[in-house]
């Protein structure tokens, strides 16, 4: 990005943080961000840490006075993201969170066809990997709350909705000591019935989501071993057919979107998802609105996941 020069990088461990610095081209580094911010002209910070200490690092930014981008989650329980909203908005600086699906561009072009249906009914969307559950103890949460938050964050925004009703949840550990797998539902504010499938001992990733309107339907494909960026858009009109043996095709119209070309780019970063919620958060600051993926929005996906872990049947 030619407008965005970035100063400076904080890391605790002094090696990792001149590593950095080094390999990106970065002036200068440092190991307290207190020594960084008294000697650097700042405009915004990224605050890139594990769960257990996003909470600390993004209110320490914010009380110097800084616009803050932070990674998902935007700390461990909801208590520190209501937290962060309330000094966002005494302090009048804007906190951003990195759900970053919600960037990705073929997830966008799906919403916007989807705009064209009647009404949104139903989401669906799913994240299976291989790999131990009990990793997450580093971050201070489960992989369900540091991780599939990223499935259950776009269930919300897909859906339309703020909040949910009604959740309950199916968990259980599989060969682990910590829960690797779960199934849920949730019916959210505005009617739309959810589902959340995750687990975490499968065969491989997969990150795939379902958004059923009247009439419309959109299937997005977010990985399947590799990471995809595709999507296909059903859309009824006409004939009707509830049997292809007996009364053969309905009339229905497919259309297909290609993540890489609606990003222009196959690089990952890009088609993804990173660069666009990155350059998001930049435009929003020199244009000062209010970004979109706001601390004050985010918080309703960690409250979410909360809700679904409080309602395991």
């Amino acid at each position: 990005m030619p407008d965005v020069e970035v100063v400076a990088v904080c890391d605790l461990i002094p090696e990792r943080a001149a590593a950095t610095a080094q390999k990106w081209s970065i002036p200068k580094s440092y190991t307290l961000m207190r020594e960084m911010f008294a000697a650097e002209k700042i405009d915004a910070v990224f605050c890139l840490v594990e769960p257990g200490s996003m909470f600390y690092v993004a209110m320490l930014a914010l009380q110097h006075g800084y616009p803050v981008f932070c990674e998902k989650p935007p700390g461990i329980t909801s208590c520190q993201a209501d937290a962060l909203a309330r000094r966002s908005d005494s302090l009048g600086k804007p906190v951003m969170v990195g759900f970053n699906r919600r960037f990705i561009p073929v997830v966008r072009e799906a919403k916007r066809h989807l705009a064209a249906a009647k009404s949104i009914t139903q989401v669906e969307g799913c994240f299976y990997k291989y790999g131990s559950g009990d990793r997450f103890d580093l971050g201070g949460l489960t992989a369900f709350a540091s991780d599939t938050i990223h499935a259950v964050d776009l269930l919300r925004y897909l859906s339309g909705a703020k909040t949910a009703r009604k959740t309950a949840l199916l968990a259980q550990a599989l060969d682990c000591p910590m829960e690797n797998q779960w199934n849920g539902i949730m019916e959210f504010d505005n009617g739309v019935h959810g589902i959340i499938k995750a687990n975490y001992l499968s065969g491989g990733r997969v990150h795939q989501f379902q958004v059923h309107g009247i009439g419309m339907a959109a299937f997005i494909d977010l990985g399947f071993g590799e990471g995809r960026a595709q999507a296909d858009i059903l859309t009824h009109s006409g004939a009707v057919s509830y049997s292809l043996a007996s009364s053969g095709q309905a009339s229905e119209m497919v259309t297909h979107l290609d993540g890489k070309q609606l990003a222009g780019s196959s690089e990952f970063h890009k088609y993804y998802g990173y660069y666009f919620e990155d350059r998001h958060f930049i435009d929003c600051l020199k244009s000062g609105q209010t970004p979109e993926c706001c601390i004050q929005d985010a918080r309703e996906s960690l409250r979410l996941v909360e809700q679904l872990l409080a309602n395991r049947l």
